[in-house]
């Protein structure tokens, strides 16, 4: 079989090109699972950190409610004070 070297040249050259195609697309598979994985971990992170950030609210909530009982029991307190 005689190829002439136009020919051979054009497979080599498309062998050449797939070969980089394929070595693309694994990189950019790599790429792409660390970068999910960055993801994840951010995620876990903001999930986490929102979730203190609510606690820390709730707790400042209910001593608001606290505060608000405890005013109104100085108050009748201190009417009971005054009629005595």
């Amino acid at each position: 079989m005689n190829i002439s070297p136009e020919i051979a040249s054009i497979i080599g050259a498309c062998i050449g090109a797939a070969a980089a195609i394929i070595v693309s697309v694994i990189t950019s598979f790599a790429q792409h699972n660390r970068f999910m994985s960055e993801m994840d971990k951010q995620n876990t992170l903001i999930a986490y950190r929102l979730e203190q950030l609510e606690e820390k609210v709730n707790r400042h909530n209910n001593f608001d409610i606290r505060l608000v009982a405890l005013e109104e029991q100085v108050k009748t307190l201190f009417n009971l004070k005054k009629e005595t």
